[in-house]
């Protein structure tokens, strides 16, 4: 008689085991939401690593549908004409800025703390104008290039680099503006208009002048481009505004520091500069050394093989923080514990990503970009294999930005950089496209393989994902 007691007694074990799963879901749940409120710096941390992973989704989310809605209605050559001219334009715009916006992030961050109100008067009228100066400088040389250069150019290509140089002046500003906003604590606010507004614009002018007719081309893509990125920096403009503090304009005078502002500029610059110069190096080079043809076919195979390692750039905005914190408190247990899990975690969401394109990237090539794309398949293949690297490393580069070793992560840039160079001018005119993406996946792998042994050996952590 005592025998069916026993399936009792185990089910009351099993209600109170869900009883305190729930319980532990709600107290989870209360816990997010306490950490999203309050004006602690907790709160605000979180508010901004979370929401800048939501824009960061949807920009990656709005390029896809921009790389989709070009190469499909541009066609290989005039999309690679596009890719080409705002590769190009794209490492313009880091000279134009000089490093200035990472200035004014940091000493607006510095200001607004300390309620130097003079002086954050001062650095925004300063930096607009050194910005307004060195985009004026840059655009000027490149019209200038542009002339002499003209000879060897096709009528197509011209009036889409002239149309792009429209760029520089608003990529900078745009730039520079969101520095601001960051520096105010606006994190999410200072990323809208350049990541979420820009392309969001852009998307809905390349539909409407779908539905309008036949007028897309490389050089009306490139206008539609420039109008985008005008009215998303008229719209952060106004959001500047909106949330200045009064007291910059109540303040008596601007108090300057120039000289001293421009010298620390340029080293901020130099790190964001080298991660352009890298990103773009394949794209440009090609489109030197080969076909537009090409270009449109290796910039469709590039941004595809993004999302592999979409995982790991999410995971490194999510573990930056925790890095920071368990390095500082001498965690070194915990520490490897949390880089682990997070490189596991980065190959998890990697691996079906890279076994999708590597069995089925020329079907989706073609059926989603367009049969002239299909061909670009064995460089995806090769970019594929290089991000899938990217995330068995996990957040090699986060790991050593946030504990102290910025300047081996920078030397590992400055060495990937030139390597990218020479292996694009070498591989290129052997191979192609391949070549390109012969010669990114090979930085990716030094880049990588540099800072994980720089770890090992001077944190003692190993990131290898096994």
């Amino acid at each position: 008689m005592i025998a069916p007691l026993k399936p009792r007694g185990r089910w009351l074990n099993v209600i109170k085991k869900v009883r305190l799963v729930n319980v532990g879901k709600v107290l989870s749940i209360r816990h997010l939401r306490a950490k999203f409120h309050g004006n602690g710096l907790k709160a605000q941390l979180f508010r901004g690593g979370a929401g800048s992973a939501v824009v960061k989704v949807g920009h990656t989310f709005l390029a896809f549908i921009v790389a989709t809605l070009l190469a499909r209605s541009l066609g290989a050559g005039a999309y690679g004409t596009y890719s080409f001219a705002y590769a190009l334009v794209s490492l313009m715009a880091i000279p134009a800025q000089l490093g200035i916006p990472q200035l004014v992030m940091r000493e607006t961050a510095k200001a607004h703390a300390c309620g130097q109100w003079e002086l954050l008067r001062g650095l925004w009228r300063w930096s607009t104008l050194a910005v307004w100066i060195t985009s004026g400088v840059i655009t000027l040389v490149a019209l200038l290039g542009l002339y002499l250069w003209e000879g060897d150019l096709n009528e197509l290509t011209r009036q889409t680099l002239l149309a792009s140089f429209a760029l520089i002046p608003l990529v900078a500003l745009g730039n520079l503006r969101g520095a601001a906003l960051r520096g105010l604590r606006r994190v999410v606010l200072g990323q809208l208009p350049e990541l979420v507004f820009r392309p969001l614009l852009f998307v809905i002018l390349i539909l409407v002048a779908w539905a309008v007719g036949d007028i897309l081309t490389s050089v009306t893509a490139m206008i539609l481009h420039a109008s985008a990125a005008l009215i998303a920096f008229i719209a952060g403009a106004w959001i500047l505004k909106k949330v200045k503090p009064g007291e910059i304009a109540r303040a008596s005078s601007a108090c300057y520091h120039s000289l001293a502002w421009l010298y620390a500029a340029v080293p901020l610059g130099m790190v964001v500069g080298l991660q352009m110069l890298n990103s773009q190096t394949d794209v440009v080079m090609l489109g030197f050394l080969s076909t537009s043809e090409d270009v449109g076919v290796y910039k469709v195979a590039a941004s595809v093989s993004v999302l592999v390692s979409f995982g790991l750039q999410v995971v490194n905005m999510a573990v930056s923080p925790h890095v920071a914190r368990l390095h500082a408190q001498g965690a070194m247990d915990r520490l490897q514990n949390v880089v682990s899990k997070s490189s596991r975690f980065s190959v998890l969401l990697a691996a079906p990503v890279f076994l999708f394109f590597a069995v089925f990237g020329e079907w989706f090539l073609g059926f989603v970009f367009g049969a002239e794309y299909s061909h670009g398949y064995h460089a995806l293949l090769v970019l594929v294999v290089g991000q899938l690297v990217n995330a068995l490393f996990g957040s090699v580069g986060v790991l050593l930005n946030m504990t102290g070793h910025q300047v081996d992560s920078m030397r590992a840039m400055v060495m990937a950089t030139l390597i990218n160079i020479i292996m694009n001018a070498l591989l290129i005119p052997l191979y192609g496209t391949v070549g390109a993406g012969l010669a990114t996946a090979l930085t990716i792998c030094f880049w990588n393989v540099y800072m994980w042994r720089v770890a090992r050996a001077k944190l003692g952590i190993q990131t290898f994902a096994f």
